[in-house]
């Protein structure tokens, strides 16, 4: 296995489970935190292949690398920036930037997947709500329980984490990274994913998305609103909402380990509300 190393080298993109370096002009590796990662690396390398075989514009990648005592995924994107910190140095150009970027979410979501090629997001969705059943009240488990699975089959795809630091810039165009979250289902399920990004984190932890991605509420706000405009979508809808805020419980419970009771309790009532 080639061994890659990464001293020195510029992070242009931090997520869930590693972080994004540029090796060179050519050359990008997504280094994952915990080597026991292989099976997810293995996962996202191949429904990026499923994803660009559709025509999706994704990052392709060559190779698993060894960095230090964990691995990566090499690609081969030319003077690649991440779209999120590039609208953070051209604010000027927000405007067209979101109206790029709402078109990549649209031709994602129009694109059909044969039954089978890619997991149903309500699946997704029902292992989430699993994973944290026992911080839930009963009536409100059962209550999502039935409302994910009454949403309706669609064979679009859906990338489950499509905001701004999962966009990759190169040579004036946008590519898809950590396609491991890939899957097909209603275009409402992509939407909830913005929703918790962008207004969701904002409204429980005022100053999240300053820290998380370096943009204010207002400028997130004009993300996902604008977005959901050019998509044809009803930005402040009860489905998405409700689907956002099951996320955001799975989120903060499972994915950052912090049960707060102050996160918590007002999103379990705001469901009962919603449902």
């Amino acid at each position: 296995m080639k061994e890659v190393n990464i001293d020195g080298c510029k992070v242009i993109g931090t997520g869930t489970f590693g972080k994004v370096y540029r090796l060179d002009a050519d050359t990008v590796v997504k280094v994952y935190d915990d080597p026991a990662n292989m099976p997810l690396i293995e996962t996202e390398q191949e429904r990026s292949r499923r994803a660009f075989i559709k025509g999706i514009p994704t990052a392709i990648p060559f190779g698993i690398a060894r960095v230090g005592k964990t691995y990566g995924s090499m690609f081969e994107l030319l003077d690649a920036r991440n779209c999120n910190d590039f609208l953070i140095t051209h604010m000027e150009k927000s405007d067209s930037i979101i109206s790029e970027y709402a078109a990549l979410v649209r031709k994602l979501n129009a694109v059909k997947s044969d039954s089978g090629e890619f997991t149903d997001v309500r699946k997704v969705y029902l292992d989430y709500l699993e994973c944290i059943k026992d911080s839930l009240p009963g009536e409100i488990y059962t209550g999502l329980a039935d409302f994910v699975k009454s949403v309706p089959e669609y064979s679009g795809l859906v990338h489950g984490d499509i905001q701004m630091k999962n966009i990759m810039l190169s040579n004036g165009e946008m590519y898809l990274i950590d396609m491991n979250t890939i899957s097909t289902g209603s275009q409402l399920f992509e939407f909830a994913g913005l929703y918790r990004t962008y207004i969701a984190f904002n409204e429980r932890d005022p100053g999240n998305s300053e820290r998380f991605l370096g943009l204010d509420a207002d400028i997130c706000r004009k993300i996902y609103y604008r977005t959901a405009e050019l998509c044809g979508v009803d930005a402040d809808s009860r489905e998405i909402q409700i689907l956002a805020w099951l996320r955001f419980l799975h989120v903060v419970i499972v994915e950052l380990s912090s049960p707060d009771s102050l996160m918590i309790s007002p999103t379990i009532d705001k469901i009962r509300r919603l449902l």
